[in-house]
């Protein structure tokens, strides 16, 4: 069952959401540790968990990411990492963190949500979709493909809204501590805005709520 605006009606988990830690732990433990603190009991990290300059990192990134069983999807620097890290005798990252980036979805979707590191056109772009940037353009193909649908990402890390009014796409950033209405403004495009800056968000599906936070 769902409601007109294409939520499930019992979705309504107080939800963390994070992105582009870039191999910097101390970054996923501090959102996490605000989530907590703010009641959240589920948690998404939207991309490039690890960096390619700091392969010595990942393990902690994602060992953070299993404790807390963090939904996740896999960035550009998480593909990579496994592309030059696969089947090397030295490289400093353990199998299994190898294997769980290498299996990471480039999407994943709740009710009429998507969550994605960039583009969510997986099918069409393959990997190119973690890159591409969300413009204009971009937002205006997605609304018209899942005109019932909003988007939660990563990768452009300034946190930002993209919604439609009067059919013209409305692009509008967010400041850490704002708090926003989303009932007038779904579907949506939420950039989440990046862990390494300090940045991430809160959202509250049953009140319609996004709260951009700093740590």
């Amino acid at each position: 069952m769902h409601d007109q605006e294409g939520f499930k009606t019992d979705m309504v988990r107080k939800t963390g959401i994070m992105a582009d830690s870039h191999g910097q732990p101390e970054t996923i433990q501090a959102a996490l540790r605000l989530f907590r603190e703010k009641g959240c009991d589920r948690f998404y990290h939207l991309g490039d968990i690890c960096d390619t300059r700091f392969p010595e990192t990942a393990d902690a990134c994602v060992h953070l990411l299993q404790e807390s069983h963090v939904n996740a999807v896999k960035g550009n620097n998480d593909h990579i990492v496994v592309v030059n890290h696969k089947d090397r005798p030295d490289t400093p990252i353990s199998p299994q963190t190898l294997d769980y980036l290498a299996n990471l979805p480039q999407r994943l979707a709740d009710a009429q949500v998507f969550f994605t590191h960039s583009l969510p056109f997986v099918e069409e772009l393959g990997a190119a979709s973690m890159v591409w940037s969300m413009g204009i353009h971009e937002s205006e193909r997605f609304f018209e493909e899942y005109p019932c649908a909003s988007l939660f990402r990563g990768h452009s890390h300034n946190p930002e809204i993209m919604f439609q009014k009067s059919g013209k796409v409305i692009v509008r950033t967010l400041s850490p501590g704002q708090q926003m209405d989303l009932s007038d403004k779904m579907p949506f495009v939420i950039t989440c805005g990046a862990l390494m800056a300090s940045v991430c968000m809160i959202w509250e599906p049953d009140q319609k709520i996004i709260q951009s936070l700093s740590f």
